[in-house]
């Protein structure tokens, strides 16, 4: 029985056998779930840009995923499909707007399913598996989409050098921290929202943690039951960080907005001799509440385990 087939670069997207398979040499590729769909999507929308967003929604359905989760799915059909990561012929990467997948690589086929089909004697390991590079983070579970940045680390001096210049340092570090989460935070609220109303950063829950600041940025006149509504989500989880934070003898400052579906989370972490720091933009944050208090729980956890420790003289 024939059926049609999309097809890229000669490579037939074979669905149900979760691979791409060669129309002139019968070689056949594994791909990973979430690397065929991606395939597939950008196939059936070819010569369109979709944007990072929309593949991130159309492809892992509002799934917690890493910020390299889809460069890396994108890498890996480009080695699959033959393509050069530079020149970029098949799959382009649009700066600022998202990816494409250019329709002259692209064709509908008819072929029989007999054809397609894999044999069920053809053994599974000689198939060739797609490279794909390491992800940062785990398999993502089924709730939120996830854009993180970890800021890039701070050159420490030797130690004989650091503790006589140590405190100066950490001063200045923590003015340009507190400047730079201030500015990323209005910029992603304007960026979501185009608003020109003036944004105040305040703190919240003064001292009910030992080692932890809370700071929500928003815009003058914003209800309080925005930020009360975070909170109440993750406190318990906060809770738990400002025991952990405090064993390790290190401190936490938090910054974050919220408006509509989005959730500007940042925070900074340091000790005597470190600091590490982590943007995040959250979607769907309010789907589910177990999944928003495991990722921060799980990314804060994350950072706070590259904190240098501190060596003692």
């Amino acid at each position: 029985m024939n059926k049609c087939y999309r097809s890229v670069n000669n490579w037939l997207i074979d669905v149900p056998s979760g691979s791409i398979l060669h129309l002139t040499t019968g070689e056949r590729k594994r791909l990973g779930e979430y690397q065929l769909k991606l395939l597939d999507i950008l196939a059936k929308g070819a010569g369109n840009i979709f944007t990072r967003e929309e593949l991130t929604n159309l492809v892992w359905e509002r799934r917690v995923i890493g910020n390299n989760s889809l460069p890396n799915a994108i890498h890996a059909l480009r080695t699959a499909l033959e393509d050069d990561g530079k020149a970029q012929r098949i799959i382009k990467t649009i700066p600022r707007k998202g990816y494409l997948l250019e329709a002259e690589y692209c064709c509908v086929v008819e072929k029989d399913e007999d054809e397609v089909n894999e044999s069920d004697e053809e053994p599974q390991a000689a198939e060739p598996q797609a490279p794909v590079p390491p992800a940062d983070n785990a398999e993502p579970a089924p709730g939120l989409a996830i854009m993180s940045e970890d800021v890039a680390p701070v050159n420490h001096p030797a130690p004989a050098v650091a503790a006589e210049r140590r405190p100066r340092r950490i001063v200045a570090f923590l003015l340009v921290a507190l400047l730079s989460a201030v500015m990323t935070a209005s910029a992603c609220w304007y960026l979501f929202d185009g608003s020109r109303d003036r944004l105040t950063a305040h703190e919240i829950q003064p001292g009910v943690y030992s080692n932890i600041r809370i700071y929500a940025i928003e815009t003058t006149g914003e209800p309080a039951y925005m930020t009360a509504n975070l909170y109440s989500k993750l406190k318990d989880s906060l809770y738990g960080l400002d025991q952990l934070i405090r064993l390790q003898s290190a401190t936490m400052s938090i910054y974050f907005n919220s408006h509509n579906s989005s959730l500007s989370y940042s925070f900074m972490l340091s000790n005597a001799c470190d600091k590490k720091q982590l943007a995040m933009t959250i979607y769907h944050w309010r789907t589910d509440t177990v999944q928003l208090n495991n990722l921060i729980l799980r990314e804060t956890r994350r950072k706070l385990n590259e904190l240098a420790t501190c060596k003692t003289k």
